[in-house]
C-alpha cells in the first residue's frame, strides 16, 4: 500500500504540479507558523515554573485604594510586614525580602555594571538554586558574603572558580567590598531571576533605616514566602485582612501605622510564584508582566493558520475530485472495495501532510530567529518540543484535511462516472462547502488584519502622544545618589554651564520613575473632608524651562515668593507651604474646574498647603496605568535640598550625542564614583512601549501569513473553476458575451465568498480590540477606517489573486472552448 500510495503521490505531482504544490506549500506554510508562534507560547507559559516548589512560593502585594484615586496594586511592599507574616501564618516556612539592585565594579577607570538582587540568607531555602562552588555553609550568612553568577565571575576574574576573592562593589556611590562565596551555575527556563548577575546579603544598617524596614506602607521592593504545603495558599489568603487590621492599625498620629483602620485603603494579596508573569500585567512597579489574552491570540493565530491551511488542502482536493472520478470509477470497475480507494486517499493525504510537515520544520526554523529578534526573549528551536509535536500535527493535519476528500472520492458510483460526458463537480452540496470553507478561511485573515491596524496604530499613538511635557531636545540624566545640599548645588552649577544649554532642573521623579513617595493629604471642603493621596514630587529652578509642562491655572513656582519654598523638615510644622496640583488631583478633591482649586489650602499633618497653580497631568509611567493624582513642591537649593535628585537638561543646537558626552563629562567631575547616563526620556520610557509593538510585529506576521494562506486556496479555486467552465464560457461568448462581462461574472461568484468572510469578521474584530483597547489609561478610538482598509485590502488581493485564471478564462476563443473535453 505504501508503495502504492507514493506512485499516487508522485503521479499527481507529475500531472498536476500547481495543485499539489499549493498543497504542500500552504499546509507547510500553516504548520510553520503554527510551530512558530507555538513556541513562544511555550516560553511565555514557563516563566518561573524552572524553580523547585515553585506551586509553594508566593508574592505578597499590596493593594491601595485610597479616596480620589484609582485602586492599584503593587508589587512591592513593606519589609515591616515579614517577622508578623512568621509569627502569625504557621503555615510560612520561610519569608525574604528581595531587592533589586545595580552594582558597579570599577576596572581600569571604567565602571562595569552588574544586575544584582539584595536579599536574606534564607533566600536559598526559597529558592535553591544550583551552585557551580560554593563556601559550603558561608552563601549570603555574612553581611560581606557576595554571589556570582558564572558570566560575572568569568568577566571579573576570568575563571568560576572565584570562591574566596575579593570584589568592591559600588552601589548608589557607596564603597563595600565583598568576598565571593558561591558561583552561580546557569538557571534554566525564563523566570523571576533572569539576568541576575550578583546576590547580595541587605547590610543591617539598612534595616535600621530604610523606612520599607519600619513603617507601613513604605515599600522598597518585593516580598517573597515559602509555604509548607501547596495548599496553605488559601489559608493565607483568607487570613491576610484580618492580620492588615490587627498589625497595621494604630493611633491617628502614630507613623509607624496605617492609621486606626487601614483595611479601609490598604490590603495584602498572595500570588503564586508561576502566576506572576501573566499576573503583573496589571501590577505596578511590577518587572516582566505581559498580558495572557495577549500571548493566547498570539497562539490562537498560529493554530489558525494551521487550521487556514488544512480548510485549503480540503477545498483544493474537493475541488480535484472529479478529475479522479474516471480513476476511482476504472479501479471499482476491476474490483476495488471502497475501503481499499478510501485507504488509499487517506495515506496519500497523509504523506502529502509529512512532506509539508518536513517544509513546516524548515520554515520554523527559520522564522524562531526573526521572531526572536521581534520580542526580544531568548527563543530558540525548541527540538526536543518538535520531537513529539510534529508528527501529532502531521498526523492531525492528514487526518483532518484527507478524511472528507477521500470519503467523496471513495464514493463515486462506476455506472455513473463511465457513462457521463463530463466529469462530475460533486454537485451543489462542494459547491457550498468550498464557499464556506473560503469564506472562514478569509474571515480569519480579515479579523487578524483588522485587529493588527488597530494593534499598530494603538502603539503609533502611544509613542506620540501628549505626555504632559516636551520630549524634544531633551536629556533626563541618573539619580544623584546624595542629599548633600552643597554637593548637589555644585552639581545644578555645572550642568547649567555646559555649552548648548539652554535651562536645567532636578526633581526627584523622572520618566519611568523607579521610586515614588505617595502621601495623605486632607483637604476641607463645604461637604466634608476629602482626603487623597498624591504622588510627590519636589522641583528646582528652571523645572518649567526645562519640561515645559501647560499650566491650566494660577501661576508657576517663583524664588520671589518665600512660601513657594520648601522648609526644612524640622521646620514644617504650623506653617504654609506653596504647591502646584495637576490635573488628577483637581478632579480627586472634587474641584469643578482647576481654577476653582486656586487658593484652596490642603492640610498633612501640621503643614498646611496652599494651592497656587494647576498644570495638566504628566506621564512618567506606563500609558496602561491611570496618571497618578500629583503634588509638586518647590526647592530654590538654598537651605533644602533633594532626596536623590535627577537631573534634566534642555539644549539646542547641538547633537544630542554631543551633548550627552558633555554632561559626563561634567558629572564625572563631581560624581566619578558614579557611572553617568543622560538619555532622551523616549529612551527611559522604551520598555512600556516596545512589548506592545513586538506583539504588534507578531501579529503581522499572523495576519501576513493567514492572508496568504487564503489566497493560495482562493488560487486554486479559481484554476479549477478555469478548468470546469471552459465549455460555460465558450457557450456564452457564442451566445453574444463579452470578454468584461465575463470577467465581472467570474469575480463575482469569487468575491461572495470574500464578502460574507468581511461581514462575520467586522464585528468579531470589533469586540476583540475593544476589550484590548480598554486596557490602557489613553486610546484610540475604534476607527471606521481600520475596518474598511481591512475589507478593502481583503477585497483587492483576492481579485488580484483570481484576476489571471479570470482573464485567460475570458479570452478563451468559443470553438475552441466548445471543442474541449470536460
Amino acid at each position: 500500500m505504501l508503495s502504492t500510495v507514493t506512485k499516487s503521490v508522485l503521479r499527481q505531482a507529475y500531472r498536476h504540479p500547481l495543485y499539489v504544490g499549493l498543497n504542500v506549500f500552504g499546509l507547510a506554510l500553516g504548520i510553520g507558523v503554527f510551530l512558530t508562534l507555538a513556541q513562544l507560547v511555550r516560553f511565555e507559559y514557563s516563566f518561573n515554573t524552572n524553580f523547585a516548589d515553585a506551586d509553594r512560593i508566593v508574592r505578597i502585594d499590596e493593594r491601595w485604594s485610597e479616596p480620589g484615586t484609582t485602586p492599584y496594586e503593587s508589587a512591592d511592599t513593606t519589609f515591616r510586614a515579614i517577622p508578623f507574616l512568621k509569627q502569625d501564618f504557621p503555615q510560612i516556612e520561610e519569608a525574604i525580602p528581595l531587592m533589586g539592585t545595580t552594582v558597579r565594579v570599577e576596572r581600569e577607570g571604567h565602571f562595569i555594571t552588574f544586575t544584582g538582587k539584595m536579599t536574606d540568607p534564607a533566600f536559598f531555602r526559597i529558592f535553591p538554586l544550583p551552585l557551580l562552588h560554593e563556601n559550603t555553609g558561608k552563601s549570603l550568612t555574612e553581611p560581606d558574603s557576595l554571589i556570582l553568577s558564572k558570566s560575572a565571575a568569568l568577566s571579573l576574574f576570568g575563571t568560576i572558580d572565584a570562591i574566596g576573592k575579593t570584589v568592591t562593589i559600588n552601589q548608589s556611590g557607596e564603597k563595600s567590598t565583598h568576598v565571593v562565596t558561591g558561583v552561580l551555575a546557569a538557571i534554566s527556563g525564563p523566570g523571576l531571576l533572569d539576568g541576575v548577575e550578583m546576590i547580595l546579603p541587605i547590610p543591617p544598617q539598612m534595616k535600621e533605616k530604610r523606612s520599607c524596614f519600619l513603617f507601613w506602607g513604605s515599600s522598597c521592593s518585593k516580598v517573597f514566602l515559602k509555604l509548607k504545603n501547596k495548599k496553605d495558599i488559601n489559608a493565607l489568603r483568607d487570613g491576610l485582612p484580618n492580620f492588615v487590621e490587627r498589625r497595621a492599625s494604630g493611633g491617628a498620629d502614630d507613623r509607624i501605622s496605617l492609621g486606626p483602620h487601614p483595611e479601609k485603603v490598604y490590603a495584602l494579596s498572595a500570588i503564586l510564584l508561576r502566576d506572576l508573569h501573566f499576573h503583573d500585567a496589571t501590577v505596578q512597579d511590577a518587572d516582566d508582566g505581559v498580558n495572557q489574552n495577549v500571548v493566547d491570540s498570539i497562539g490562537l493565530i498560529g493554530l489558525l493558520a494551521l487550521l487556514l491551511a488544512c480548510a485549503n488542502t480540503v477545498n483544493l482536493a474537493t475541488a480535484r475530485a472529479g478529475m479522479r472520478a474516471r480513476e476511482v470509477a476504472l479501479r471499482k470497475t476491476l474490483g476495488a472495495s471502497r475501503s481499499a480507494l478510501f485507504t488509499q486517499f487517506m495515506g496519500e493525504a497523509l504523506l502529502i501532510s509529512l512532506i509539508a510537515g518536513v517544509v513546516g520544520m524548515a520554515v520554523c526554523e527559520v522564522l524562531v530567529p526573526i521572531m526572536a529578534s521581534m520580542t526580544g526573549d531568548a527563543i530558540h528551536v525548541d527540538y526536543g518540543f518538535i520531537l513529539w509535536a510534529l508528527p501529532l500535527i502531521i498526523i492531525g493535519c492528514g487526518l483532518a484535511s484527507g478524511v472528507y476528500p477521500a470519503l467523496v472520492l471513495s464514493g463515486y458510483q462506476p455506472a455513473t462516472i463511465l457513462a457521463a460526458t463530463r466529469m462530475p463537480s460533486g454537485g451543489r452540496r462542494a459547491a457550498m462547502l468550498r464557499n464556506a470553507l473560503v469564506a472562514g478561511q478569509f474571515s480569519i485573515a480579515v479579523c487578524i488584519v483588522i485587529c493588527t491596524l488597530a494593534i499598530d496604530q494603538q502603539t503609533r499613538f502611544l509613542r506620540t502622544a501628549d505626555r504632559g511635557y516636551v520630549k524634544s531636545g531633551l536629556l533626563v540624566g541618573q539619580q544623584m545618589e546624595t542629599e548633600d545640599i552643597g554637593l548637589q548645588r555644585r552639581m545644578f552649577d555645572m550642568l547649567r554651564g555646559v555649552p548648548g544649554v539652554t535651562s536645567i532642573a532636578f526633581g526627584e521623579l523622572e520618566p519611568d520613575p523607579h521610586s515614588q513617595t505617595r502621601t495623605n493629604f486632607a483637604y476641607n471642603s463645604p461637604g466634608g473632608a476629602v482626603e487623597a493621596q498624591l504622588l510627590q514630587d519636589r522641583i528646582s529652578p528652571g523645572y518649567r524651562e526645562t519640561y515645559r509642562p501647560r499650566v491650566l491655572a494660577g501661576r508657576w513656582f517663583d524664588s520671589a515668593h518665600g512660601q513657594d519654598d520648601s522648609p526644612l523638615p524640622g521646620e514644617s510644622a504650623n506653617t504654609t507651604q506653596n504647591v502646584i496640583l495637576n490635573e488628577k488631583a483637581v478632579r480627586a478633591y472634587g474641584f469643578s474646574s482647576p481654577a476653582e482649586a486656586i487658593g484652596k489650602v490642603l492640610h498633612m499633618d501640621k503643614t498646611q498647603y496652599e494651592i497656587i497653580g494647576v498644570i495638566s497631568d504628566i506621564r512618567f509611567g506606563s500609558p496602561r496605568e491611570t496618571v497618578p493624582p500629583e503634588i509638586l513642591t518647590f526647592s530654590t537649593l538654598t537651605h533644602r535640598g533633594f532626596d536623590n535628585p535627577v537631573p534634566a537638561v534642555r539644549f539646542k543646537d547641538v547633537p544630542r550625542s554631543v551633548m550627552a558626552e558633555r554632561f559626563n563629562r561634567a558629572w564625572r567631575t563631581l560624581r566619578p564614583d558614579i557611572a553617568s547616563n543622560f538619555v532622551p526620556a523616549d529612551e527611559l520610557m522604551e520598555p512600556y512601549y516596545a512589548g506592545d509593538e513586538r506583539r504588534g510585529h507578531l501579529f503581522t506576521m499572523g495576519a501576513v501569513a493567514a492572508l496568504f494562506i487564503a489566497c493560495l486556496g482562493l488560487y486554486g479555486l479559481a484554476a479549477f473553476a478555469a478548468a470546469r467552465r471552459f465549455h460555460e464560457i465558450g457557450i456564452r461568448k457564442t451566445l453574444g458575451a463579452t470578454a468584461p462581462q465575463i470577467i465581472r461574472l467570474l469575480v463575482h461568484d469569487f468575491l461572495r465568498p470574500v464578502l460574507l468572510a468581511c461581514l462575520i469578521a467586522c464585528p468579531v474584530a470589533w469586540v476583540l480590540m475593544r476589550q484590548w483597547l480598554s486596557e490602557f489609561d489613553e486610546r484610540i478610538a475604534l476607527n471606521p477606517a481600520y475596518f474598511l482598509i481591512g475589507i478593502s485590502g481583503a477585497i483587492i488581493i483576492a481579485v488580484l489573486t483570481v484576476l489571471g485564471q479570470t482573464l485567460r478564462l475570458a479570452q478563451v476563443e468559443p470553438a475552441r472552448a466548445l471543442r474541449a473535453e470536460g
